[in-house]
């Protein structure tokens, strides 16, 4: 734990041990967690089980509350960073290694869970572990900094010379397959990943980037896990007829959706408050008429628009429902936000907000809709339902249906799902990546620290130390990789530095054979937008671990500032939360 300045310091007489120096103190917090991510490293890698709270083996603290467990299973990097519960001050620096925090508003399982998180969190323990040694031989955190800087440039300019677009090879699909699967290294549910690599590229090749609304992975705890499928189009996961009068599927289906906070459903318009009847002129019942003409005006429209499917983000009230089941008319209600536009990309269809103002370039296209049977209710006899807007002509969003998964397999099969689907899109350069692909199983380290060694031996600093330590961090991955196998790492290293100063630049260390061979002829590849992304966090949290020389306790005080005191935002926070807690507040009397 890191030394900490308090606003009362402590006397000679106190009898607490020093706190640990710095940076030795926040670089131990690190090696912990590089500790705990490291078994779950590489294709031979453990699970890990983060146990948050066994609610099943407490006692409900209210009559009727239905005890649930708060833990997860997985062997994902980015999991582990997330769920485990860790309050060193030290921890939310090293989750930037995931990337900025997703803006908006959804909670999609496994959006934006990027891949080779653990192999980054391992090379920055190493990297800090190098630096802590350095420290203690007498080079200053300055130095250190200094040839990690260099020698970052130095791998940069190496990993982009082993960079391979996809389009140099003679088979593009099979690379991006390849691709897939090594994204599920360590993480390969019911060990389908070669199966599900091909449906992933084939979603990528119609959406391009996968996003959450562009690509969707619904889960089934029914079926078999091989009839795991691909749908051109998208899948409402909780939404059915609104009546069992309407049609169960339509072909070839011509699709409105009508969206909108107030507008996005079929119902009567609410009174104004301020409204009235006369009731010498009018009456209840003329009302009524108004209203029963005005359904069936709107659902006539429809008919005569060809409209096959309604969907509302509201509610449709039964004299609407009924009109539609007479017009043959399936209409769905409550689809939430994410879902309707999920629904606008698939279909092509306009998110309309008058449902009485509905033009024919509105309208979307859809093969079939049909509703089917979701997974089993708990406690009840009847199912759920789902509804499968499949074979879109032009699909903007598709969605993979995952059979036979449920609880935290079905968690642990969306993220692979997700990963592997990113992983190729990252691979063609969609988005803001940078195309094209490098060796794996630790061959690209393995040059890297090469490379970046060579550049060491011009150096006639202190800074070369730090270079050649930056070299040796590159290798302590592909030992991690060795380790988590059962095999020798010091052998693997060994073996895969002699093959590389032989000429053979793609050797790695394969799995399970554990053999050193070229990873290009294994099929093994990663997206090299990813492996950049990896090796500057691990340097950029590096680096920032390194510049801290010390941490101070700002506790707030109960004093009010001086007139001469400088008001940072927090502080400032703080002053106003103790005035609001505590009205009349005067600081003029003791």
């Amino acid at each position: 734990m890191s030394s900490v300045h308090e606003a009362s310091q402590p006397t000679a007489d106190d009898a607490d041990p020093p706190a640990p120096r710095f940076p030795h103190a926040n670089c131990v917090a690190v090696d912990v967690l590089a500790g705990v991510l490291s078994t779950a490293f590489g294709p031979l890698s453990s699970d890990k089980l983060v146990v948050n709270q066994l609610a099943s083996e407490t006692e409900p603290q209210n009559r009727g509350d239905v005890p649930a467990d708060d833990l997860v299973v997985t062997s994902d990097g980015a999991t582990l960073l997330e769920e485990l519960p860790v309050t060193h001050p030290i921890a939310p620096i090293v989750r930037r290694v995931l990337g900025p925090e997703r803006p908006g508003d959804t909670d999609v399982v496994g959006q934006d869970i990027p891949d080779g998180v653990t192999s980054t969190v391992v090379l920055l323990s190493a990297l800090l572990d190098e630096a802590v040694d350095l420290v203690d031989r007498g080079v200053h955190p300055h130095d250190v900094r200094a040839g990690y800087a260099v020698g970052l440039d130095a791998a940069l300019a190496t990993l982009d010379a082993e960079t391979r677009l996809l389009s140099s090879f003679p088979d593009e699909r099979a690379v991006e397959e390849q691709v897939a699967r090594a994204a599920a290294t360590g993480n390969d549910v019911g060990g389908l990943a070669a199966r599900w690599a091909s449906t992933v590229v084939d979603a990528v090749d119609l959406v391009a980037r996968p996003t959450e609304e562009t690509f969707v992975v619904r889960t089934l705890s029914t079926g078999a896990i091989g009839a795991s499928r691909i749908v051109e189009g998208a899948v409402l996961n909780r939404n059915g007829r609104a009546n069992d009068q309407m049609p169960r599927a339509v072909t070839d289906a011509t699709v409105l959706l009508l969206d909108g906070h107030d507008t996005g459903g079929l119902k009567d318009p609410e009174w104004d408050e301020r409204a009235t009847l006369d009731l010498r002129t009018s009456s209840f019942d003329d009302v009524e008429d108004l209203y029963a003409e005005r359904r069936r005006r709107i659902v006539d429209s429809y008919r005569t628009l060809g409209v096959d499917v309604v969907v509302c983000r509201l509610g449709i009230t039964p004299p609407f429902q009924k009109l539609l089941a007479e017009a043959g008319i399936m209409g769905i209600r409550s689809v939430n936000r994410l879902d309707m536009r999920q629904l606008a990309r698939a279909t092509g269809a306009s998110l309309v907000r008058n449902p009485e103002d509905v033009a024919p370039t509105d309208l979307g296209r859809a093969g079939r809709v049909e509703e089917v049977r979701g997974d089993p209710r708990r406690g009840r006899r009847k199912n759920t339902v789902m509804t499968v807007f499949d074979e879109c002509p032009t699909p903007g969003s598709v969605a993979v249906v995952l059979n036979g998964v449920s609880g935290h397999v079905a968690t642990q099969a969306t993220t692979e799902v997700r990963k592997m689907a990113a992983a190729v899109a990252a691979a063609r350069g969609e988005g803001s990546h940078r195309p094209g692909v490098v060796p794996g199983a630790g061959a690209v380290e393995m040059e890297l620290a090469r490379a970046v060694r060579a550049r060491a031996t011009g150096l006639s600093t202190k800074a070369q130390l730090a270079v050649e330590g930056m070299a040796d961090a590159f290798e302590t991955v592909v030992a991690t990789l060795a380790r988590n196998a059962g095999a020798d790492p010091i052998d693997a290293v060994a073996d895969l530095r002699m093959a590389h100063a032989a000429g053979s630049l793609d050797a790695g260390f394969l799995l399970p054979e554990q053999t050193v061979e070229s990873a290009t002829e294994a099929g093994v590849f990663d997206p090299v937008a990813y492996k950049r992304r990896g090796i500057v966090a691990a340097f950029e949290v590096a680096d920032l671990v390194l510049r801290v020389d010390d941490a101070i306790d700002a506790t707030f005080s109960d004093e009010p500032l001086g007139p001469d005191d400088v008001i940072y935002d927090d502080r400032a926070e703080n002053h106003l939360d103790w005035l609001d807690e505590n009205p009349g507040t005067r600081w003029d009397q003791p």
